[in-house]
């Protein structure tokens, strides 16, 4: 595992070690990412803004990081209201503080938003946190469901 992710020590009570529930949700006000583990994986799940990287107040950071340890994924999630320029900020920032120690993972993000303004997914900010991710971004509207 990685470093951080080692040194975390949850004080939220809401991250999970070795979870191989079905089914994981990341909540937002009005939307919500759910991973489905049909395939018994085992997952590690963090409230990445208040508890994993909480200390460091002066990054933005994404809402919810899950790792499928046997296929070595990565999944970063904002779940957002409307405004996705803002969640490529913080996606991107959360990727700076946290790929050198994911070194060995594929690299996905989802941002959930209340609304897609299509517009926004046109910006350079949006496609080269695409091009970064190899194209593993997805903005899927108020539910985004994904199968392990």
């Amino acid at each position: 595992m990685m470093r951080i992710i080692e040194e975390h020590e949850c004080i939220c009570g809401k991250c999970l070690f070795n979870s191989k529930n079905t089914e994981l949700v990341a909540w937002g006000k009005k939307t919500k990412f759910i991973l489905i583990n049909n395939g018994n994986k085992i997952v590690n799940g963090f409230i990445v803004d208040d508890c994993l990287l909480k200390l460091r107040i002066r990054e933005e950071k994404c809402d919810y990081l899950f790792l499928i340890e046997e296929v070595r994924i990565a999944y970063f999630i904002e779940c957002k209201g409307s405004d996705i320029l803002k969640a490529v900020n913080q996606l991107n920032s959360t990727l700076d503080i946290l790929s050198s120690d994911l070194l060995e993972y594929t690299l996905k993000a989802k941002i959930i938003p209340t609304k897609v303004y299509a517009p926004d997914m046109l910006t350079n900010n949006y496609k080269k946190l695409r091009a970064r991710l190899n194209g593993n971004l997805e903005t899927k509207n108020i539910v985004c469901t994904e199968t392990i």
